[in-house]
């Protein structure tokens, strides 16, 4: 078959997706919806990050304050499982971005009130908090009700397909970041609450309710619920390493402070260069769920998840010791590709290989295992302010391929996907 049949063949089975996904109503809301969450997420973490940097002038204290929001996630994501098998999501999903748009709100007005200096930064503690807390309840379902909506068979297209129109979102909410941040740090909160609350809206629109719950599932303990969870995940063959392998998020957090400071500090840079290399990462993550949506699921998991880690993690070493701007783009740019190809992969086999009645939870550790990546800001902070940049990237990047290659190889199960 030669290239021009490739091609042919491919753009065909693209288009006939997207109209088979397009049909479905619900989705068209519930791509929105998920397009706006995560916009306010990218410029919440970036107006966070650049925030705390220039009132403490402290890579530790950046990394802390923005790691915070990951403990409540991780905290909260075991119950979060557990609420979503158990009640109705689509109104888990509107309700949680309705009080996150109003914690936004409350840091607009703290900083436009000159309530949140350099000597009371602290207060970005307990509303990052509260935000990652509704998150860990909010994540669950979010996934979920994917399924819900367009049903399993359709999956892997609505993923990748979701994951496409989010780094969208990832390549403009940036650009748009840096801008807001320049006109002051109060307006980006009060425009992340604007497409918290355009998102709830789209969420309300949704006709979709989840399947009818299970009676014993609603009067059975909670606990018992999450103890359920965790037994059937961790006895499952295909989860337990998936779930392992999730855990390499945290390496992948410890990065997330080398940016502002690299383009700050090393290369001397301004807010408007920090959202081109998160958006150039945007790209890269737009190009790489475009292929996943466009090849479907006629390439074989395992494969794409073992490039997702390659191009993920030389990406972030040759970042670090990028000489230029135009390097940091590029190596961003790489970046974003495999990020998005594992952001695709791993939840998409998760949901597969879980049953309807435990999906809920098992996405549930799914979320707490990727949210170390908040964690990983923390970490990654103090390890920036005692080492380097150069040691920061190598650490993090070896370690999340030591981890991959381990997993993989003690796996038989996973080999086979």
């Amino acid at each position: 078959m030669n290239i021009t049949k490739i091609l042919s063949s491919n753009t065909q089975y693209f288009i006939d997706n997207l109209y088979e996904l397009f049909s479905i109503n619900d989705y068209k809301y519930l791509v929105v919806a998920n397009i706006t969450m995560f916009a306010g997420y990218q410029i919440r973490v970036m107006a966070l990050a650049w925030i705390v940097l220039d009132l403490t002038k402290s890579e530790t204290s950046m990394g802390l304050i923005n790691s915070i929001s990951g403990i409540g996630v991780i905290g909260m994501s075991l119950f979060g499982g557990a609420f979503s098998d158990r009640f109705e999501r689509w109104k888990l999903l509107w309700i949680t971005k309705l009080l996150v748009a109003i914690i936004s709100i409350i840091t607009g007005i703290l900083l436009s009130m000159n309530i949140i200096n350099e000597n009371t930064v602290w207060i970005l503690i307990p509303l990052s908090l509260m935000i990652g807390i509704l998150f860990g309840i909010h994540n669950p379902s979010s996934q979920t009700f994917v399924v819900d909506v367009v049903g399993k068979e359709k999956l892997v297209q609505a993923v990748s397909f979701n994951t496409s129109a989010s780094t969208i979102a990832q390549i403009a909410a940036p650009s748009l970041g840096g801008i807001l941040i320049w006109l002051g740090y109060d307006i980006s909160f009060y425009f992340i609450s604007s497409l918290y609350i355009l998102g709830a809206l789209m969420i309300i629109s949704v006709k979709t309710r989840s399947k009818k719950k299970n009676k014993k599932i609603k009067t059975q303990n909670i606990l018992k619920e999450i103890k359920s969870g965790l037994t059937y995940s961790f006895k499952n063959p295909i989860i337990r390493p998936l779930l392992v392998i999730s855990i390499t998020a945290i390496f992948g957090g410890m990065y997330q402070p080398v940016i502002p400071v690299k383009i700050k500090n090393d290369l001397g840079l301004e807010e408007l260069h920090y959202g081109y290399t998160l958006a150039a990462s945007g790209v890269g993550a737009l190009c790489g769920s475009f292929i996943l949506f466009t090849i479907g699921s006629r390439v074989r998991n395992l494969y794409v998840l073992i490039l997702s880690f390659i191009g993920f993690d030389i990406g972030v070493i040759i970042f670090g010791f990028a000489p230029s701007f135009l390097i940091s783009i590029l190596s961003s740019f790489m970046m974003g590709t495999g990020f998005a190809c594992w952001m695709v992969t791993v939840p998409v086999m998760l949901q597969q290989h879980a049953s309807d009645e435990m999906r809920g939870r098992v996405i549930s550790l799914y979320y707490m295992t990727i949210l170390t990546y908040q964690l990983g800001w923390f970490f990654g902070g103090y390890i920036l302010e005692k080492t380097s940049i150069e040691f920061s990237v190598l650490f993090s990047s070896l370690s999340s391929i030591l981890i991959a290659i381990i997993t993989i190889l003690s796996s038989k199960e996973l080999r086979k996907l």
